[in-house]
């Protein structure tokens, strides 16, 4: 995974369970006729230790992991190296019991593992030496919650995750561990970005923002594509995109944003239009924005004459971008507004087009003003999140 070294310290960042209890008993029936004694059940409470609730534990006692989710919420002071033993044994067992659990029980069990975890970055004495040996049974806890049959208990895994992108143990980890907690992370990274594939759009949502939450953009760009997830019941997902990256322009573009100005599902154009705003653009150039993306090949073409002339803004960039309408009649149009501002970017997109746009009305148009490119290129036109987009100052 690139950025390997700032991926090993990505920076920082329940459930309530009805508890049901059951005892089959088993007797025979001896010569006295004497009922067979009854097997006293175990009482868990706040001072329950781990070595008693561990059995119950592997076992998928529902009781047990409440008690131990409160025992753990109510942690300040961290695991030393002495009972780190015990707290793997603990998260055996709940990785031995994760699938005797119900769905809430199950989501309950990542909750705690997580928990778990957390407490080796708290220690006022700093991580114990052995801190990584928590990392496998917390990894497969959390891999089994990503792939849970149940899909709220794929969320609840999704957002644990979420939360520990940034995790670091408590003091600086070695060169060698850095690199083992890397693995670590990547090995998490791997099934989040799978969920992005998921079938069920609340799944796909909570997929979305978990990347979102991590600030290496190669780490996070899968998720920029599901801004166009058309498929049914996706809208939120598509919110949930332009949400989590809003601030990352580079990543969620403004020629992204504009995009979805015509997005069917009720309150998304409002949603990018806030976005826009809050990068600088006013009333007007998003008007302008909204005529390129305009449904009507007739109306994206009537917003060339509105900004020849314009100097607050750069309209080379809106002319590249007609350049790529799917339509011919526009992009001969672009070709034409682009024939008295010959930059080397424009020159270069005019010659791939006049050796590769698929009318030959364009290409005609192209040549007349560049010479065919001798082979075509994929490079790109520099898009409305550059600063030329902005006002300029006087």
């Amino acid at each position: 995974m690139p950025e390997r070294r700032q991926t090993g310290v990505w920076i920082a960042g329940v459930l309530s369970l009805g508890v049901v209890a059951g005892l089959a008993i088993g007797g025979y029936r001896m010569a006295s006729r004497k009922p067979a004694a009854r097997p006293i059940a175990a009482r868990f409470d706040a001072s329950t230790p781990l070595s008693v609730l561990t059995p119950a534990l592997r076992d998928g006692n529902a009781k047990a992991l409440t008690v131990l989710y409160e025992q753990v919420s109510a942690r300040k002071s961290g695991i030393s190296e002495e009972a780190t033993p015990e707290w793997l044994e603990t998260l055996a067992a709940l990785r031995a019991g994760y699938r005797k659990h119900g769905a809430y029980g199950r989501a309950l069990v990542l909750n705690v593992a997580t928990k778990i975890l957390n407490q080796f970055s708290v220690s006022v004495e700093g991580a114990p030496a052995s801190w990584p040996k928590v990392l496998p049974p917390v990894h497969d806890i959390l891999a089994s919650g990503l792939t849970d049959s149940d899909l709220n208990v794929r969320v609840s895994a999704l957002t644990e995750v979420s939360r520990l992108w940034g995790w670091l143990p408590g003091r600086a980890p070695t060169p060698a561990e850095e690199n083992l907690l890397a693995d670590w992370k990547l090995g998490l990274h791997t099934p989040v970005v799978r969920s992005l594939a998921d079938r069920a759009p609340k799944v796909r949502l909570a997929a979305v923002a978990c990347l979102g939450t991590l600030p290496i953009n190669s780490a996070a760009a899968p998720a920029i594509p599901y801004l166009e997830d058309m498929s049914q019941g996706a809208g939120e997902v598509r919110r949930q995109v332009m949400i989590s990256f809003a601030t990352r322009r580079a990543l969620l573009t403004e020629e992204a944003l504009l995009k979805r100005l015509y997005d069917p599902e009720p309150g998304i154009t409002q949603t990018a239009e806030a976005i826009l705003k809050t990068r600088g653009l006013n009333d007007e150039q998003i008007s302008l924005g909204k005529m390129i993306y305009h449904p009507k090949a007739a109306m994206r073409v009537s917003v060339i004459p509105l900004l020849r002339d314009r100097t607050d803004i750069d309209p080379v960039v809106w002319f590249l971008m007609l350049t790529r309408d799917s339509e011919a009649s526009v992009r001969a149009s672009a070709v034409e507004a682009l024939a008295g501002r010959l930059s080397p970017e424009v020159r270069q997109r005019l010659a791939e087009m006049a050796s590769s746009d698929q009318s030959p009305h364009v290409r005609q148009a192209a040549s007349k003003i560049v010479p065919p490119a001798a082979e075509k290129t994929v490079s790109l036109p520099p898009l409305p999140g550059s600063p030329s987009l902005a006002p300029k100052a006087n």
